[in-house]
């Protein structure tokens, strides 16, 4: 795994907390995978407040962006787990997600095949 300090790691945090209430609806098991990346990045429950506030989209794509390169891809594999983590791909998530691969300047297709390709794990 790269590196990441706790200020990266934050950041990733809330592009997916961003992605996981994109559609007002946190459900259980988005609601658990929030809760294995934060321990995963050494994130305490009890500081999760500090990945907020939540982002939208274009904050999202702005913040991916800054990301350097394999910060990035491992932030990407996270929002599509995290998307298919419930099972259901919202249009909000959706809408989130292609603002996030417009700030990588992915295309729609890319997308959509690893949106696919995660679902189907």
């Amino acid at each position: 795994m790269i590196f990441m300090d706790q200020q990266m790691r934050r950041e990733i945090c809330r592009l997916i907390d961003g992605l996981v209430v994109a559609a007002d609806d946190l459900t259980p098991p988005e609601e658990a995978f929030l809760d294995r990346v934060l321990e995963k990045f050494q994130i305490p429950q009890s500081e999760r407040d500090s990945i907020f506030p939540i982002i939208d989209q274009a904050e999202a794509a702005e913040t991916i962006r800054r990301l350097p390169q394999e910060a990035q891809n491992a932030a990407l594999a996270l929002l599509l787990e995290a998307t298919a983590a419930d099972g259901v791909v919202a249009p909000e998530e959706r809408v989130y997600l292609g603002a996030v691969a417009q700030g990588l300047g992915m295309s729609e297709v890319e997308l959509d095949r690893r949106i696919a390709q995660q679902m189907a794990q």
